[in-house]
């Protein structure tokens, strides 16, 4: 269903143009607006598909709107409404979708949707291209910190306007499609609800405003009145990559070397690094796991094939992560003594030691102390 928004300062004008629009089942009437500003500050922060606007209007014209439109929201088809057939040509010139003469009847709303209906055809026809055709317009880096770049190609910052207006693009990301109340409920919980609503729309606006100096004739951000989603078509982001690879191991239930380590290259820090979202924190500990699951799949992996000296490396990044990995700590030593690194393993022995003393008030288990003992003794 097309999203549609009247804008009019004529009050009978709009019922009368709501009422015939309303019969017809493709499209819904997202909110109607008395002047263009209001009108503005809804299409920035929502979903639109058509504005059939008035020409004249105080302050912010139809004209002066709808060239704003073309020129920042080019996906949005403008129907001009006017009580003056000279606007005709003008309109046109602009490229509005098409112009409604006032009072507006059926007939001609009629002729207007069949216009549409096959604008939208197009469109549609314009999304199934194959994903290798579109141009990628931001690269998003989520591990160790958020970045966000202006293409694949360039290393040029997009910066956000505030903590507020980044963290509400971070959330979307990550979710991908999430409903608004979801949104608030989690940015905006401790707000009432009028309030959390209007900071919603304009920190989107704040992030479209960011994001749409990068590229031009596409939406990183498809926004209904229930959810926003992220359309991925446009970007490429490093968590996107990293989740598909895990996804595909798993399905293939026996890991690739080739391909976990091109999802170890992924993982360079953190997820969200050095920022305090709580909603991020689940998350990034489920992503933590998924990158020990694939360092510990390829020690093992260079451990079977005589490669001990790669396989350390991992061990070793297993241990970083999570110290008290007592199995990993186990074949650590092994590794050393393998490769007769004696005074290593010692010394990692005694490094973890101190640890469990310190942290647990215990010892590590005597399995690890037997290894250690068939070098001192």
């Amino acid at each position: 269903m097309l999203q549609a928004v009247i804008v009019d300062d004529e009050e009978l004008s709009i019922n009368r143009l709501k009422r015939l629009l309303t019969d017809h089942e493709e499209i819904e009437i997202s909110r109607t607006y008395l002047n263009s500003k209001d009108a503005l500050q809804y299409i920035e922060a929502n979903h639109v598909d058509i504005v059939f606007l008035d020409i004249s209007m105080p302050e912010l014209n139809g004209m002066e709107l709808s060239k704003y439109l073309k020129h920042h929201h080019e996906s949005i088809e403008v129907v001009f409404v006017t009580g003056y057939d000279d606007y005709a040509v003008q309109a046109f010139e602009i490229n509005a979708l098409d112009y409604l003469l006032k009072p507006v009847t059926a007939q001609r709303v009629e002729m207007t949707l069949n216009k549409i209906r096959k604008t939208v055809s197009t469109k549609v026809r314009e999304k199934t291209l194959p994903a290798e055709s579109l141009e990628l317009f931001l690269k998003v880096e989520m591990f160790d910190g958020f970045k966000i770049y202006q293409s694949s190609h360039q290393k040029e910052w997009v910066k956000m306007r505030s903590p507020k207006t980044e963290e509400l693009f971070a959330f979307l990301l990550h979710k991908r499609t999430v409903s608004r109340e979801e949104i608030i409920d989690t940015l905006w919980k401790n707000f009432e609800p009028e309030k959390a609503w209007k900071n919603l729309n304009s920190t989107l606006y704040y992030i479209r405003q960011a994001i749409n100096g990068c590229y031009k004739g596409a939406s990183v951000i498809q926004a209904t009145r229930n959810e926003i989603r992220i359309d991925e078509r446009y970007l490429s982001c490093d968590i996107y990559e990293f989740d598909r690879l895990m996804k595909q191991q798993s399905n293939n239930r026996i890991f690739e070397i080739e391909q976990v380590e091109s999802a170890m290259k992924l993982y360079t820090g953190t997820f969200l690094k050095g920022k305090t979202y709580e909603w991020a924190s689940s998350w990034g500990l489920e992503l933590e796991q998924d990158y020990i699951k694939m360092l510990e799949y390829a020690a093992k992996y260079y451990r079977q094939t005589d490669q001990s000296e790669r396989s350390l490396y991992f061990y070793e990044e297993i241990i970083k992560i999570d110290a008290f990995r007592e199995d990993i700590g186990g074949e650590l030593i092994k590794v050393y003594l393998e490769l007769g690194r004696e005074k290593e393993a010692l010394r990692f022995y005694q490094n973890l030691e101190d640890l469990y003393r310190t942290e647990l008030g215990t010892e590590p288990l005597a399995s690890i102390k037997n290894l250690i003992n068939s070098i001192v003794y």
